[in-house]
């Protein structure tokens, strides 16, 4: 049984995951290549990096260790909706198996060992519980809609619906 705390952010982050699938679906395929200005990742590489990180998070709370380094990161997906939306479905499946999986005080209590991204994390954070990585997986997400909402702004292309809530359109 997962607590009010998990299912909080889980909501929370199925609310903005929603965001970046809605605006991922709504964009043309040709669309994932254009970078909006310059120094920017193209629109491909916004998604494809949201994918990655959530991998790096989920990996984390199952082996109980979090690394960013992904040797194998697949560069093609940057140009393939489809198989981007495929891929943060099975993600975002791992997640919500993994928290149905485990009880919650184990959610809450056990430690995953962060030590080898501290330079990105802080010093505060050696350690981890599951509850903080799906919080700063949250956090991550939220960011990412910021930028990709300055991306959409720049390309003068159109929000999904879904998007109001940031007041967008």
């Amino acid at each position: 049984m997962r607590s009010s705390e998990v299912n909080e952010i889980l909501g929370t982050f199925r609310l903005h995951r929603k965001l970046t699938r809605d605006l991922l679906r709504s964009l043309h395929p040709e669309q994932l290549a254009l970078k909006p200005f310059d120094r920017a990742g193209a629109f491909g590489k916004q998604f494809r990096h949201l994918l990655d990180i959530e991998k790096c998070y989920v990996e984390s709370m199952i082996n109980g260790s979090l690394t960013f380094f992904r040797p194998n990161i697949d560069h093609a997906l940057e140009a393939d909706r489809e198989r981007l939306i495929q891929e943060l479905d099975l993600e975002d499946g791992k997640l919500e198996k993994f928290f149905e999986s485990i009880q919650w005080q184990e959610a809450n209590e056990k430690y995953i060992d962060c030590s080898q991204v501290v330079q990105y994390l802080g010093n505060d954070n050696i350690r981890a519980s599951p509850v903080q990585i799906l919080s700063w997986l949250t956090e991550h997400e939220i960011l990412h809609d910021g930028e990709l909402a300055l991306y959409v702004k720049t390309a003068e292309l159109k929000f999904p619906g879904s998007w109001m809530i940031w007041g967008l359109k």
